[in-house]
């Protein structure tokens, strides 16, 4: 049994919890007061395509104990005050489950061992304590091999990366041409896709992968993006939607630094757009 906690326990630290929970794991959520109070009194209702569960993890306000595991599972725009709940040296391993790639450094400044992870998986929170994974898919990709056997044995598909750069910029090459272009457009992805933002914004995020030595290969992008569902909405479009924070910078940021605004001119054109 591995000790294990999730900071933010929303759609995606939802499903982690309870999968890790049902699995026999030690679980603590770190929540706000009163998700954690929520959590505390219901426990933590989770649905999924092969079936319905309810856990009861320990739940907090702050990490207040040792934990081998450590997933911070908030948005790229919550990490800061989220981390204030934790206390540094508390955690073993601390894998975030962030968009974008510049949380790696913020977090190794207070932690020393922070391990690179993706998850691709389709999850809401319908109000504190109570989770729904919608995709029947939930697979991670993570650089460490231990982390990788603690989530493969909780019921995750997971690929091991052989380092941080493959791993983050694998997942921003699709996500950043899916959420800058539905959230630009202000529609799902069947609409989007018509864009004709959609194909200079797969070249720019790969052109920037390459900037970090990963290989992308745009062609596959782009056919998995036409071959999404019509109705598929990124986060960032229902972030909009809902009048939530937008994690722009997580997401362009990385690609108009990694090659200027003039090699990023259509990301930079999209960014205004968004932003009005």
């Amino acid at each position: 049994m591995t000790e294990v906690a999730v900071l933010g326990p929303g759609g995606v630290g939802g499903v982690l919890a309870a999968r890790l929970g049902i699995a026999g794991h030690d679980v603590t959520v770190i929540a706000t007061d009163r998700t954690a109070a929520e959590i505390t009194a219901r426990g933590l209702s989770f649905t999924a395509p092969d079936g319905e569960h309810l856990t009861f993890p320990e739940a907090r306000p702050w990490l207040t104990k040792p934990v081998d595991v450590l997933f911070i599972a908030v948005k790229a725009t919550d990490l800061l005050p989220a981390l204030q709940r934790v206390a540094a040296g508390f955690a073993g391993t601390v894998v975030p489950l962030l968009n974008g790639v510049d949380h790696m450094p913020l977090l190794r400044a207070t932690h020393p061992k922070v391990v690179a992870a993706s998850i691709a998986v389709e999850a809401a929170r319908h109000r504190p304590g109570v989770i729904e994974q919608l995709s029947v898919m939930c697979d991670v990709v993570v650089a460490d091999e231990d982390v990788a056997v603690l989530l493969r044995d909780a019921g995750f598909r997971v690929s091991v990366a052989p380092d941080d750069d493959t791993v983050l910029w694998g997942k921003l090459s699709f996500l950043a041409p899916f959420a800058l272009v539905t959230t630009g457009v202000n529609a799902p992805l069947g609409e989007a896709r018509t864009s004709p933002w959609l194909r200079p914004l797969i070249d720019e995020t790969a052109a920037a992968a390459a900037t970090r030595g990963v290989e992308v290969d745009a062609d596959v992008i782009e056919a998995r993006l036409r071959a999404a569902p019509e109705q598929m909405k990124s986060s960032m479009l229902r972030d909009r939607e809902a009048g939530r924070p937008l994690e722009l910078d997580a997401i362009a940021g990385p690609v108009i630094r990694a090659l200027g605004t003039e090699k990023a001119a259509t990301t930079v054109e999209v960014v205004r757009a968004i932003l009005g």
